[in-house]
């Protein structure tokens, strides 16, 4: 009989290659918000997959990104920092689009490192047109040694397409051990973030991309009673202009993301959600620590 095996995951890789619908695939469940807006994920997310002989510990980071400003880097120091306890890398990257900038940041971090990498290669629905450009670029970083990199595999998020091997692959990785969560645990996630990022992502879902990057949500009061949970939240924005959007003309668009965001929030607390919304200007939030730790973007 095989013995058990566990160990942290970190899911790495640039903004929008699927790291969160990676994630929620995998577990069968909704534990991280998922956009076309970059930058979508903003916290490190563990979600927690038991299988027969192992116990999968997922560490899903914010994406590398090369935009300025204190939360950004912020984001990006707290991605690896995230590497430094786990026992397993999978770089995720998407063969729809050329490697770029960003590519050449993760790779030189993660060539000096001697944690074992697996590279995803993933929306091979959609295209395989870059998989090529991607494998190439490791082999010359690495100067044709390729580790610490253990395998390429080509995958779908989206579709399901290989993650039965990709599965396979990091099990056999990963060093013999106990669980580290109980089985009922899904994630570790704290809940007052999560029912942030279900705002946030209807924020990114119903407005334009200049607006979600300008945005946070800062929870105040989750009340759970028998029956019925009961929010209040304040959207975060730089600008007036900016809350006028949100609110929308008569209060319209804020409803929508209300109206939203409450039927995912009564699928997390199977219950019926009372959701109370307000828009905050809180100019140059994104550079001011105080905001930043209260929102839990800081690094500890």
């Amino acid at each position: 009989m095989s013995k058990f095996k566990s160990g942290f995951v970190a899911i790495l890789g640039r903004p929008n290659v699927g790291k969160s619908t990676l994630l929620n695939t995998l577990l069968k469940q909704k534990v991280s918000i998922i956009s076309n807006v970059p930058q979508t994920t903003r916290y490190v997310i563990r979600g927690v997959l038991n299988l027969n002989q192992a116990q999968i510990v997922f560490v899903d980071t914010p994406g590398i990104h090369l935009f300025k400003g204190k939360l950004f880097s912020n984001l990006n120091e707290l991605v690896f920092k995230s590497l430094k306890d786990v026992e397993l890398i999978l770089y995720l990257v998407d063969v729809t689009r050329p490697p770029f900038k960003e590519e050449e940041m993760i790779m030189n971090n993660l060539v000096k490192k001697r944690i074992p990498v697996i590279m995803a290669l993933n929306k091979i629905d959609i295209s395989k047109e870059y998989i090529n450009s991607y494998v190439e670029m490791w082999k010359e970083k690495t100067k044709g040694k390729l580790l610490p990199l253990k395998y390429f595999i080509p995958i779908s998020a989206l579709r399901g397409d290989n993650l039965d091997k990709l599965l396979d692959l990091m099990v056999e990785l990963l060093p013999e051990g106990f669980p580290y969560y109980d089985k009922e645990n899904i994630t570790d996630f704290p809940l007052s973030y999560r029912v942030a990022d279900i705002i946030r992502e209807k924020v990114c879902l119903f407005l334009k991309e200049e607006i979600p990057h300008n945005t946070a949500v800062l929870v105040e009061e989750i009340n759970e009673e028998e029956n019925i949970v009961k929010i209040l939240a304040n959207i975060l924005v730089s600008k007036p202009s900016q809350k006028k959007i949100i609110i929308g003309q008569k209060g319209r668009m804020i409803k929508e993301i209300g109206t939203s965001a409450r039927k995912d929030l009564e699928l997390l607390f199977s219950k019926k959600a009372f959701l109370e919304l307000w828009v905050k200007v809180e100019k140059d939030w994104q550079n001011k620590p105080r905001v930043l730790k209260e929102l839990g973007y800081l690094n500890p």
